[in-house]
């Protein structure tokens, strides 16, 4: 069985992420934007769906998603 590792370390303005298994990665960096806080825990999302391979489908029975809604 092959392992697969992705660290996430958080610092000052964002996130670094270090991967080791099939699809090493990094370090990649993920910055945080000052005008739009939640845009850097979206990519971070995505990248740990990407490393560890999910890759929903509309067609899926059932799935996970990233939605961001606004509060009225």
């Amino acid at each position: 069985m092959e392992k697969w590792k992705l660290t996430i370390e958080k610092v000052n303005n964002g996130f670094i992420l270090t991967g080791e298994g099939a699809d090493n990665c990094g370090p990649e960096v993920i910055e945080e934007n000052d005008r739009d806080e939640l845009e850097a825990f979206e990519q971070l999302t995505w990248k740990i769906w990407e490393f560890f391979g999910y890759f929903p489908s509309k067609h899926d029975k059932e799935r996970l998603m990233v939605v961001r809604e606004k509060n009225k």
